[in-house]
């Protein structure tokens, strides 16, 4: 008979940062900074200040919160009156404890009272930036300020999710990502090169150069391209090639 599976948090992590949507390639389906994915980012992915945060924290979980209705079924005269579930999808909260450091000109309360309301990304490790470690997005809120006089002061925050987390199971050396990391998709931008590369990395390229010409794919840099940058769409040989003008896609490389 096999022993039971135990865990303590001896090496937590609890990182967040602000969501750009400027942020070139930006895509709504990030769950982290950057596009990463939860068995990629680290803690130095988020707000530098994260290092220290997580000195402050005696407790960090995701909390579930079921959603389920009932349909009433009367009875017949064939069978007892019945109520049947309904589950919904479940909805989660980013749940922690902390020493406050309001003494910190950018510590974890000045964070939470800054962006107050603010959609941020986060990262929970159990592990360091090793697995189990828990990606996603939240909705800031701002920490308790004060308290009861000559006690350590504490705050508790309850985070709400915007939308399902991504989690590594496992350990650094066996893991899994549930739900699995999406492709990489169409790309969203390009930066010169000869050849240039598309983001994010792994991204399908137009097709085209008018297929190009007619997205809404982001130059890097913004300005013109140097002599001989270009990108290489889905189209083989020179009549694939495009490079940015400052103003617009064009045919072949920047002259």
């Amino acid at each position: 008979m096999a022993d039971p599976v135990t865990f303590q948090i001896e090496d937590g992590v609890l990182a967040l940062a602000v969501v750009d949507k400027t942020e070139s390639g930006y895509q709504d389906s990030w769950q982290a900074p950057g596009g990463g994915t939860v068995d990629t980012v680290t803690e130095g992915d988020y707000d530098a200040g994260a290092a220290s945060w997580k000195c402050q924290v005696t407790s960090g979980k995701l909390t579930p919160s079921a959603s389920t209705t009932t349909t009433d079924v009367p009875a017949t005269f064939c069978g007892p009156a019945r109520t049947i579930p309904t589950p919904g999808e479940t909805s989660y909260a980013l749940d922690a404890e902390f020493l406050q450091d309001v003494t910190v000109k950018a510590g974890l309360s000045r964070f939470l009272f800054e962006h107050d309301t603010d959609e941020a990304y986060f990262l929970l490790g159990l592990d360091g930036d090793d697995p189990p470690k828990a990606i996603g997005r939240v909705r800031v809120q701002a920490g308790d300020f004060g308290g009861a006089a000559r006690t350590n002061l504490t705050a508790t925050v309850s985070l709400p999710l915007s939308r399902k987390p991504q989690i590594d199971f496992g350990t650094a050396t066996d893991s899994e990502v549930v739900p699995p990391n999406p492709g990489p998709g169409a790309a969203s931008g390009a930066t010169a090169g000869t050849p240039g590369a598309w983001t994010p990395a792994g991204a399908t390229p137009p097709a085209t150069v008018a297929a190009l010409q007619a997205s809404s794919v982001v130059a890097n840099p913004a300005t013109a391209w140097t002599t001989g940058a270009y990108v290489q769409t889905g189209t083989a040989g020179t009549g694939g090639q495009a490079h940015w003008d400052g103003d617009s896609w064009e045919a072949g490389a920047a002259p």
